[in-house]
């Protein structure tokens, strides 16, 4: 009867807490959803220009035959947007590559 009880529990915890960690990476823009795998045009038409914009300049590597890595001499270019949305709403922070939203994080 105990281990039953225990598993209700886990079971409800799950239940609860999975639409929480998904809804965490979509961005509502008045009536428009933002959410991972959505171009950058169309973040820019739905929400606007960011409030601030970075551009991160990494190098790209190469795994060698014997479990090494070296550098390729290419480089990836990520931008980072971070839309102010106002009072009483979280900042949100954008990660962007190859023109593809990679990420969306609320600051607190």
């Amino acid at each position: 009867m105990r281990i039953a009880a225990v598993l209700n529990f886990t079971a409800l915890v799950l239940i609860f807490t999975y639409p929480s960690a998904c809804a965490a990476n979509i961005l509502r823009c008045g009536s428009y959803l933002i959410q991972e795998g959505d171009d950058a045009f169309s973040v820019t038409a739905k929400c606007g220009e960011p409030t601030e914009r970075m551009t991160i300049t990494e190098a790209l590597y190469a795994n060698s035959d014997g479990g090494g890595s070296y550098p390729t001499g290419q480089v990836a270019y990520t931008q980072v947007w971070r839309y102010g949305r106002g009072p009483m709403k979280f900042p949100v922070i954008i990660k962007i590559a190859d023109g593809v939203v990679q990420s969306i994080h609320f600051v607190r």
